[in-house]
Order: C-alpha cells, then structure tokens, then sequence
C-alpha cells in the first residue's frame, strides 16, 4: 500500500488496501509552527504524508499563565512542535482536551504529560476505555504482526511501533476530567463552551472559544472526507447542527483547513447528502464523486484534491456504509 488511506489506526489502514491500492497522500501539511486564527488562538496544521498514518490538528489556546491544548496527534514531532511553542511562548501546558480517542488525535498526551505532570486532560472516559479493550486492542495486535513480519516497510514499521507503543500505555490516556456532558469551564481565566457528541465516535468532544468566536470540532469535521471507521452518521448530522447554532466565526476541524461558518454548511449539506446516497442505489462512485464536487472548495493542498476525495469517499460507501457486519450509522 502505497499510502495511509484511513485514518483511525494501521489495522483498518491495511484493511482497505484492496480498495485503495495506489492510493497517493492527500498531502503533508504540519510543516511549520502554529498559525494564530484568534485572539490568543493557534492551529498547528497535523501531518498527512505519503506512506504515513497521518497527525490531527491541535488547537492551542493561551490562558492567563499556561497553554490549553485541543488534540496532540500522533507521532512525536507533533508533540515536540506543541512542546516548542510553549516554551516559546514561556506558558506551561496546563490543560490538554482530547476532541476523541483516535491515536491521531491523543497519543501526544503521554510525552506532554511527562514534561507537564500538572496538566489535567480531559475527555470522554467511558468511550476511551470501551475502544482500549477493543478496536485500539485489535489494533495493537494487528500492529505487532505487522512488526513481527520482516516485508513490512519501514516507514509503515515505525507508524505500528508508535501506535502500538501508545496502546500499551493506554492506562496513561485516561482522563483526570471526563467529559459526558455539555458545560462550561472556566480554566486559567478562559471562558470554554464543552460539547458532547457521538458522531465521529462515541465519545466526541467539542468547545467554543468565545473569546476567539472560534470552534474547535475534532473530527466532526475533516478532509479530504468524512472518516467514518468509528462513526454513527445520524448522530454526526445532528452534532454538526449544534455547532452551526454556536456563534462562531471559525472552526478547526480535525483534519483541514480553518474553515468559515460558509464552509461549514457546505460540509453538513455534502455529508448528509453522501449518507443518503450511500444507502440508496446508485453507485458508490456516483456517491463519491458527488461527495468530492461538493467538497472541492473545502479542500487546499495540505487536505487533498478531488481525487483522493473521492476515493476516500468510495472506500467508506462501499466498506462502512453498505456493509451490515461494519455499518456506522448505530441504527440512526
């Protein structure tokens, strides 16, 4: 396999390499340092790079004395570039959010927190705890067959050493806040609006930063398509609609660029469109190539083009949405 063509872990990256054989990197993205995108707001870009399993994006919120960090990615360099930015900014990680459980998106926590023990995480327990002793445990498993089989690649041979490394430190993930239910904290003198949802997995988790108008929506939104692996659709619709009714003036999504209260309309109205697509009869390439039009706006060069687009939209018709034995859509 040529590329990392699904984004939750290697197990269901090698899965589908019969459906994406040849399939090449959106792009790289998360080459420089945070970018500002509000007062006292940051997005450090994560990685999406050929022959790699890819980094979400984090979202850096500076407090009165320290750092709020929103997701922390996957590989070390992510966590380092989080490090670097906190002792150039001379703040303390004081907080770390988890948006989900994916390895893109926490498996940063465990070097931050070595350098910052104070910092409290938090994020959905029950759900982290659920995906430990299943899909992230079948997925280690996974990746120490990988590691044991010496015609693994490798680039793909250091991602399954990370992800592996990660699960089997799982009891360092756990949060010492859990987030279950929709509120608001107040934390080093910043106001944040917490969200629960289970669309993207089943224990998501969202803010607004009303001091920056900004959201920030993990993987309730991303590029260069909605990754369902662990999703429930309907749930999804409904946890984008909540952030539509928030009143911001940008989001970070999961994966992409900062995208405009514009920007997130269109994704609702594609994904809703590419659900009901994918169960009716047309062709899963009718379905996604509809998906990449209507999507193509979103999209710069870090996120991907048309192409890969569409054949990650493919893949999931075909091998999420119209399969009984792995539908996503929890009955909704």
């Amino acid at each position: 396999m040529t590329s990392r063509c699904l984004h939750v872990d290697m197990l269901v990256c090698w899965l589908a390499v019969a459906i994406l054989a040849g399939c090449a990197s959106p792009g790289v993205g998360g080459t420089k340092g945070p970018d500002a995108i509000g007062s006292g707001a940051y997005l450090l870009r994560g990685t999406f790079a050929a022959n790699r399993q890819p980094d979400g994006n984090t979202v850096l919120l500076e407090g009165r004395t320290g750092l709020i960090v929103f997701d922390t990615g996957r590989h070390p360099e992510q966590a380092e570039k989080i490090a670097a930015f906190a002792r150039s900014r001379n703040r303390p990680v004081l907080a770390i959010f988890n948006s989900h459980w994916h390895l893109d998106h926490i498996s940063g926590n465990i070097p931050l927190k070595a350098t910052w023990p104070y910092a409290k995480v938090y994020s959905n327990d029950p759900a982290l705890s659920e995906a430990l002793r299943t899909f992230l445990a079948q997925g280690a498993e996974f990746n120490r067959k990988r590691l044991a089989d010496p015609d693994t690649p490798a680039d793909q041979r250091e991602d399954a050493r990370i992800d592996l490394a990660t699960v089997e430190q799982g009891r360092m993930l756990h949060p010492d806040i859990s987030l279950e239910r929709d509120q608001v904290l107040m934390i080093d003198g910043r106001r944040l609006e917490v969200h629960t949802a289970a669309g993207a997995s089943a224990g998501d988790v969202w803010i607004y930063d009303p001091r920056a108008r900004l959201v920030a929506a993990g993987d309730l939104i991303t590029l260069p398509a909605p990754f369902l692996d662990t999703a429930c659709p309907a749930k999804w619709t409904a946890a984008l609609g909540d952030v539509l009714a928030v009143p911001f003036e940008r989001v970070a999504p999961g994966h992409g660029r900062i995208m405009t209260r514009g920007d997130v309309e269109r994704y609702r109205d594609a994904f809703d469109a590419l659900i009901v697509c994918a169960r009716g009869d047309l062709s899963a390439e009718t379905c996604a190539g509809a998906w990449a039009d209507a999507a193509s706006p979103l999209q710069d060069a870090p996120s991907g083009d048309r192409a890969a687009a569409a054949r990650y939209a493919a893949y999931y018709v075909t091998e999420i949405l119209r399969k009984p034995s792995r539908r996503a859509d929890c009955g909704g």
